[in-house]
């Protein structure tokens, strides 16, 4: 018994085809070329395999296979189409069709998959199989890829919870301190019995300690301005010798056990924001001064080089693993507890945040341990404005 088939097709197809199909003596054909007409003649004939076009006027893709399907249930579809793209292929397979040959396949490959489909086979043309193969084989790599790449993200997350929960930890002690300090002296000062003397010692270290916290809201202010993006910079041609050291006075009254060795040479001009660059130089030399042992010196290097002015501050302490430093640089709440001592660390976001205001400056910040024990933490900003410091300068040694 002969195979009735619907070919549905523009009418140039339809003759081209039709010719092929007509020399097979056990094919019966219907022709049409109108997709809505095809319809309605699946409805009438039930054909055992419709054969069309999936980009007909009016109606195309996995819809027509649906309506063709749901007018004649018990008929094949086969789609004999110029649509190369393997997601309509996937599409127009899931639809429930039985077949899907191109039109630049041989003529043998859609008359195989006419009486494949006949038989309630599933044929695909070799260039259509190749199409899925390519396509399967990238999306198994990328859902390796997306693999790798969700478990960097947890570990990431992971790592950000858990610097999170220590920057609680850090800052509950960093504020109660000068807040009990604070209280204390205020109790003290409610007695007016204490010398002038004395409160005027109890004073300054009541200012101290408002000072600090001052410090601390400034940074956490800062860095949620960094993570809005609300910024800004105030930009002038500064120079930034006299910043570097009246930072060096200022920390040296903070750590009077530790000696600080500083080379700066006059003219360091840049454009720049001027007390952020200081409030920077400051973290670099608190940071040194906290780890090194009592008497040993810090160094800090100020100087001018064709990339920029270039900034550097040595200590002889434990040492900072770069994990350690590039850590630090990318979390705000960071405090390299995997090298440092509990009892020495601060906010954690000292080293973070000078960072971020280096790049604002378009500069880089860079941390290099000391092969005999120490760290060199340093940082370049360019001259001029606009400009962009990519890697550090080479000779800075």
């Amino acid at each position: 018994m002969p195979t009735t088939v619907l070919l549905c097709d523009t009418p140039d197809e339809v003759a081209r085809f039709q010719y092929h199909l007509l020399r097979e003596h056990d094919l019966e054909v219907e022709v049409t070329t109108d997709a809505f007409r095809g319809v309605e003649a699946a409805v009438r004939s039930r054909p055992d395999v419709i054969v069309s076009e999936l980009t007909l006027e009016g109606l195309g893709g996995a819809e027509l296979v649906k309506r063709f399907l749901a007018s004649s249930p018990a008929s094949r579809f086969v789609a004999h189409t110029v649509v190369r793209d393997p997601v309509r292929v996937t599409e127009v397979l899931a639809a429930g069709a039985s077949g899907y040959v191109l039109k630049a396949d041989p003529v043998e490959d859609s008359l195989r998959a006419i009486r494949a489909a006949s038989t309630g086979a599933v044929t695909l043309s070799g260039q259509v199989a190749g199409l899925l193969s390519t396509e399967l084989a990238r999306a198994v790599s990328r859902s390796h890829e997306l693999e790798t790449e969700l478990v960097a993200l947890r570990h990431d997350v992971a790592q950000g919870s858990t610097a999170k929960a220590d920057f609680l930890a850090n800052i509950s002690h960093e504020l109660r301190t000068p807040v009990t300090v604070a209280k204390g002296i205020g109790y003290v000062l409610k007695n007016p019995a204490v010398p002038d003397e004395e409160r005027n010692e109890f004073l300054g270290q009541l200012t101290a300690s408002l000072d600090k916290l001052m410090g601390i809201v400034d940074e956490l202010i800062t860095l949620s301005e960094l993570e809005r993006g609300t910024f800004e910079l105030s930009l002038v041609e500064t120079d930034l010798a006299p910043l570097v050291r009246h930072a060096i006075d200022e920390v040296r009254m903070r750590y009077p056990g530790i000696p600080i060795a500083a080379k700066v040479s006059d003219g360091l001009l840049c454009i720049a924001d001027g007390p952020r660059l200081g409030s920077v130089v400051r973290e670099l030399l608190d940071n040194a001064c906290r780890y090194s042992p009592f008497g040993r010196a810090v160094e800090l290097v100020a100087r001018d080089l064709a990339e920029g002015v270039t900034v550097m501050v040595t200590d002889r302490g434990e040492g900072l693993d770069r994990a350690v430093a590039a850590r630090a640089f990318e979390q705000p709440f960071s405090t390299g507890e995997g090298v440092l001592h509990k009892e020495k660390s601060g906010v954690g976001t000292g080293l973070h945040l000078a960072r971020q205001l280096v790049v604002e400056h378009g500069g880089v910040m860079w941390v290099d341990p000391l092969p005999g024990g120490g760290t060199r933490a340093s940082f370049c900003i360019p001259h001029r404005r606009g400009e962009r410091i990519e890697a550090p300068p080479a000779h800075v040694a």
